[in-house]
């Protein structure tokens, strides 16, 4: 039996936990969206009222945004919840002879691609 060492090993912490449900909650939201939180509290195990906290600080970072009401033949109508489609993140693939550098949305489309020679010469590489 092989023995680890656990002297470098740090405790989960709640700010852990907290993490991870974020991530989850996201990951559903991308996943499945327009849901409600009701949908994401059920599909996700968590309480209702930590998903109102997850998505209340999602929607006050501009990840999500609410979208339209579901219509239900009886009961409370949801708001439903999306990504925040006007954000972009930026990816870059950097190798020895070129740069790939890469826009996409929140959903993970590719929405720009370009590449660009690289050389260790400063004075060769394109003006940026």
């Amino acid at each position: 039996m092989r023995h680890i060492d656990l002297t470098d090993v740090q405790l989960a912490s709640s700010e852990t936990a907290r993490r991870i449900n974020r991530d989850i909650v996201m990951e559903l939201i991308r996943a499945d969206q327009p849901i409600s939180r009701a949908d994401l509290s059920r599909q996700s195990g968590l309480q209702r009222s930590t998903v109102s906290q997850i998505v209340e600080q999602l929607t006050r970072e501009k990840w999500v945004c609410e979208g339209g009401v579901a219509s239900l033949p009886r009961g409370r109508r949801p708001t439903l919840l999306e990504l925040n489609n006007d954000l972009v993140a930026i990816a870059v693939d950097i190798h020895p002879k070129q740069a790939t550098v890469a826009t996409v949305d929140p959903n993970g489309r590719l929405l720009s691609r370009s590449q660009v020679p690289m050389s260790s010469d400063p004075a060769a590489s394109p003006p940026g």
